[in-house]
């Protein structure tokens, strides 16, 4: 059993998902919250897309030939809440990580580019994902490498209004399995719209996240 290792990549969108999107509009961005494979060979997951001007966010999605679904979630200002359903390269990588017991911290694309957190439990694991055959496929390129000995950050850098959201999420049972409350019920107690607290927990998340991983804070702007 290696160390647990954390490590940045980088693909390009022609090689992973939306390149036709990117092409259509190179302004875009796509960040990804969750990422689940399934059994027919697709993988699900919900993205905030933003920077689209002509089409709507659903539409251009729509059109790329690498998301199979698309439905429409919500909205927050100039970002729209999509739920995807890819298929294609996409769904060989995720479920080349998810077999080996990697797990996709954070996914963004932007620029024609994926740019990808992921971790692994054992260190050995990432020799073998990344091997000649893999880099070939995907474009692959590790642009950085934690080790379990990378020292985390001083300072999370969390506001106290994100301290306050998370400590008032854990505390109604928002993380229990099942969860004992939802967003809007975190949002009564501290007396904000379910979207602050949706907010104010996701830029939490990743800002522990960075942490946790031994990012400084400049890399975290």
């Amino acid at each position: 059993m290696g160390v647990v290792t954390a490590f940045e990549i980088a693909v390009p969108a022609s090689a992973l998902a939306l390149g036709r999107t990117f092409e259509r509009a190179p302004d875009a961005t796509v960040r990804l919250e969750q990422t689940v494979g399934g059994p027919d060979d697709r993988a699900a997951t919900s993205a905030w897309v933003s920077g689209v001007e002509e089409d709507s966010p659903a539409d251009l999605l729509d059109a790329d030939p690498t998301v199979a679904e698309v439905h429409r979630l919500g909205a927050d200002g100039d970002a729209e809440l999509l739920e995807l359903r890819f298929e294609g390269p996409i769904c060989r990588f995720a479920e080349t990580v998810f077999d080996r017991g990697g797990v996709i911290l954070r996914a963004t694309a932007e620029g024609g580019v994926w740019q990808m957190q992921l971790r692994f439990a054992d260190s050995d694991d990432v020799a073998e994902v990344f091997d000649d055959e893999f880099t070939r496929e995907f474009d692959a390129t590790v642009t950085r490498l934690y080790g379990s000995n990378d020292a985390p950050a001083a300072d999370t850098g969390l506001t106290e209004k994100q301290e306050q959201a998370l400590d008032a999420a854990f505390d109604m049972g928002y993380y229990n399995i099942p969860r004992t409350v939802d967003l809007r019920g975190v949002g009564d107690r501290l007396g904000i719209s379910r979207q602050a607290v949706s907010e104010r927990l996701r830029r939490g998340h990743e800002l522990l996240v960075a942490d946790l991983l031994g990012e400084n804070d400049d890399e975290r702007q």
